[in-house]
């Protein structure tokens, strides 16, 4: 087992607290009379993790335009093989940012500046993996999304200054129902750096449950350099107050 294989589990799992960041974008003009939005949620892959997080706009925003902090803690486990042995790795980690946030009407998004942190406990211990102990680094990202008629696309990216680490999700989807608060689409998602590549592509479906919060779901098909072909399933939940 390479140590570029071992690093792609680690960083898939945290690729899942990073698309949920970008998912509060979600939110829109919903949470728009409010400036404090909380996003909970966790995926299914090659590893399994979960997060919780918060964003909280600074004095002087308005209408979730102006300046925020936003952060969020993640945690979760996977398991490789390092020649004939087991390796069991568990991680906990977390990352703050300021971000600033702009545009109203069908187009909103936010560039948001930060530090991420993650801690893995490997079990035996695996001195190979690069991953192994805390790891951290500053880091950058975007998020957005327009809505047009029925439909409405949302994004997020962000990267890593020390490991060259990037995180990505695109998604599009059209609203269904005379009530309109239904939306399905399909998701398509990267991660990586300059060792190895990951990708997942599937439907999405967003449940609006009160004009300030929404659920959603995913699942499909997950691949990636180094490892077979898998299936994922990831979940997210965001309220506004």
């Amino acid at each position: 087992m390479t140590d570029q294989r071992r690093r792609l589990a680690s960083k898939t799992s945290i690729a899942a607290a990073l698309v949920a960041l970008g998912a509060i974008g979600w939110s829109g003009t919903a949470a728009a009379q409010s400036d404090v939005t909380v996003f909970a949620g966790g995926k299914l892959d090659v590893a399994d993790s979960a997060y919780v997080g918060a964003t909280i706009g600074l004095p002087g925003s308005v209408d979730n335009r102006g300046w925020a902090v936003r952060g969020a803690v993640y945690t979760g486990g996977y398991e490789y093989l390092n020649g004939p042995t087991t390796i069991d790795a568990d991680f906990t980690g977390g990352q703050a940012e300021v971000i600033y946030r702009f545009g109203s009407g069908p187009t909103w998004g936010s560039i948001g500046l930060g530090y991420r942190y993650v801690d893995t406990d490997l079990s035996p211990g695996d001195p190979g993996n690069r991953r192994d102990g805390g790891q951290g680094e500053m880091m950058v990202s975007l998020d957005g999304g327009h809505v047009a008629g029925p439909w409405r696309t949302d994004w997020y990216g962000s990267y890593g200054f020390r490991l060259d680490d990037y995180d990505a999700l695109v998604s599009l989807t059209h609203a269904v129902g005379a009530s309109g608060r239904v939306r399905v689409g399909m998701e398509v998602a990267a991660d990586g750096d300059s060792n190895y590549s990951a990708y997942h592509v599937g439907p999405i479906i967003g449940f609006k449950i009160d004009d300030r919060s929404e659920v959603q779901f995913s699942a499909g098909y997950s691949d990636g350099d180094d490892r077979g072909s898998d299936g994922y399933v990831r979940v997210g939940f965001y309220r506004g107050f």
